[in-house]
């Protein structure tokens, strides 16, 4: 029930209003920024939906196939306590040389292990699963960080809340770009009689520094709006909200998710400039030059 937002990844498509002028060099930057949530939210989704079923389990071994919820994913999973009872454990999620998931015709491959340390239950306030990485990577592009879930309870609006820390992230391109990323968001989960029907609000920052050696801080200024779309297998999709990111170079850009049920795209506005880029499960094919 509990599944992590699972992030869009984004092409560049038809251009809107007077978007001609907006530098591939700011394009090149909202991608990366975008696909490195995208990425981290994958992992999200992966870890929380495992881990739910291993839980609701008793954590047993018994089942070493997958414990998500793509019959055909391969990953294997082991845990060193497999009783209810003993904590902390810590549960591995090997993806061995590579399995892949297909959504909307798309293809999403992950190799390696996650880490997880599980200090307790779902839903028992100040739980944490801390999410770390062995070799990990996603179409190619490589993770590492430490990702800490932490279970802050009910607030006062009687929704279940997550706390989500990233230190050391760092999102590897070829194997030698990269981008680095630390970041703090809560999740705040609004039920429905029906699972299917919830929805989930983000709000937080991130900062770190680009592809291009810029620094650059990220905030969500109007709440991200989750929803489970079945054309992905009832997995998160984001439908609206808007962040705002500051570069330390080129100023400041925001990015507007907007939705139509399940097909949404994203609004990139630069100085008065805007561009469609619609939703893709595609590798993030990143180009290592740019406009000035």
């Amino acid at each position: 029930m509990l599944s992590a937002a699972v992030g869009v990844l984004l092409i560049p498509s038809c251009s809107k209003d007077n978007a001609g002028n907006i530098s591939s060099k700011d394009v090149v930057a909202a991608q990366d920024e975008v696909y490195a949530d995208a990425l981290y939210q994958e992992v999200d989704n992966t870890v929380v939906s495992s881990i739910t079923t291993l839980d609701l389990s008793g954590f047993s071994n018994m089942n070493m196939k997958s414990t998500a919820h793509d019959s055909d994913d391969c990953m294997m999973v082991t845990v060193d306590h497999p009783d209810s009872v003993s904590f902390p454990k810590v549960a591995t999620l090997d993806f061995g040389e590579g399995c892949t998931r297909i959504f909307k015709n798309d293809t999403i491959t992950l190799k390696g292990q996650i880490i997880v340390t599980i200090t307790d239950h779902w839903f028992v306030t100040g739980s944490q699963h801390v999410i770390t990485f062995n070799n990990f990577y996603i179409n190619g592009v490589k993770l590492e960080g430490t990702r800490t879930i932490t279970s802050k309870g009910l607030n006062d609006k009687n929704h279940f809340e997550l706390g989500i820390v990233l230190t050391g992230g760092k999102v590897i391109f070829n194997d030698t770009a990269f981008l680095t990323r630390e970041s703090n968001h809560v999740r705040e989960w609004i039920r429905g009689y029906n699972p299917l029907n919830d929805t989930m609000l983000v709000t937080g920052s991130a900062s770190g520094i680009n592809i291009q050696g810029e620094q650059y801080e990220r905030v969500i200024t109007t709440p991200l709006v989750l929803i489970r779309c079945k054309d992905v297998k009832w997995r998160w999709v984001i439908i609206k909200g808007t962040i705002q990111i500051t570069n330390s170079v080129t100023g400041v850009t925001t990015i507007d998710y907007t939705s139509t049920g399940c097909e949404g795209s994203v609004v990139l506005n630069k100085d008065g400039l805007h561009l469609n880029m619609p939703f893709a499960y595609k590798h993030h094919n990143h180009h290592h030059n740019s406009d000035k």
